[in-house]
């Protein structure tokens, strides 16, 4: 069994940038994932910068949406521009607190899949959420999302149990994170996210991979300090799933 390969690239103005990250991993990944404030800091909007690298790239893209930025008329509306723009999907998650402005509390992650799956223009788009393992996640997996981005994977054994092989029979996807940096820079990023996130080398993040295999549908390669760190990431993981 293959998995699929989804890799982040961190949302710039930095048009530039964004692409030339992006043709990098082209032909690696099934893919891009593009976070939306990432610890609350605004960058440019993930819909604008998945938009660009889907029609400069040719990548298939899903977009992070936070919900703490807006409230319930805003999510359709970016949930339209999302379908509009010719992306795969979004991805809704409350965030981190903004770093401007204060916290919108409108509508929760379970409320907001619900309003929008119940939308039959959005019908095409593709709705993912977080999971994470630290918590009784149970009654999540009962929501109607098509994928769910998963964090705290420190083991595989956490992914052996019912409601989520349920939940995969049932057509859903189960992506987790793998956290990835170079050797000289583990320690700082393993702080920098608590100690909430095992962080692998590259050559690690694969060979974690493989031990994946059968128990979810892909993997999220993440390398938040280094465009070159995630380059490399997703060549090993990809050419380990080609075994």
């Amino acid at each position: 069994m293959k998995l699929e390969v989804w890799a982040e690239i961190k949302p710039s103005p930095n048009r530039g940038k964004i692409v030339e990250t992006a043709r990098a991993i082209k032909d690696f990944v099934d893919y891009i994932d593009v976070p939306e404030a990432p610890m609350g800091i605004p960058k440019a909007h993930s819909i604008a910068v998945a938009a660009v690298i889907r029609y400069e790239v040719g990548v298939k893209c899903i977009a992070n949406i936070r919900l703490l930025d807006i409230n319930t008329n805003g999510l359709i509306s970016l949930a339209g521009a999302a379908l509009l723009l010719g992306l795969e999907g979004i991805v809704l998650l409350r965030g981190d607190p903004p770093a401007y402005g204060k916290p919108v509390m409108d509508i929760g992650t379970e409320d907001a899949i619900r309003i929008l799956k119940s939308n039959r223009r959005l019908k095409e788009l593709r709705i993912g959420a977080i999971l994470s393992l630290a918590r009784d996640y149970h009654k999540r997996l009962e929501i109607p999302a098509d994928f769910f981005l998963v964090t705290r994977l420190w083991k595989p054994s956490q992914l052996e149990n019912e409601a989520i092989r349920s939940f995969r029979l049932k057509g859903g996807k189960i992506i987790p994170y793998i956290v990835v940096a170079e050797k000289d820079e583990k320690k700082h990023l393993y702080l920098l996210l608590k100690g909430h996130q095992p962080v692998f080398e590259p050559a690690e993040a694969a060979e974690f991979t493989r031990k994946l295999v059968g128990l979810v549908d892909g993997v999220l390669v993440s390398a938040p300090l280094s465009s070159k760190t995630l380059v490399e990431a997703v060549k090993a993981v990809r050419d380990l799933n080609r075994q």
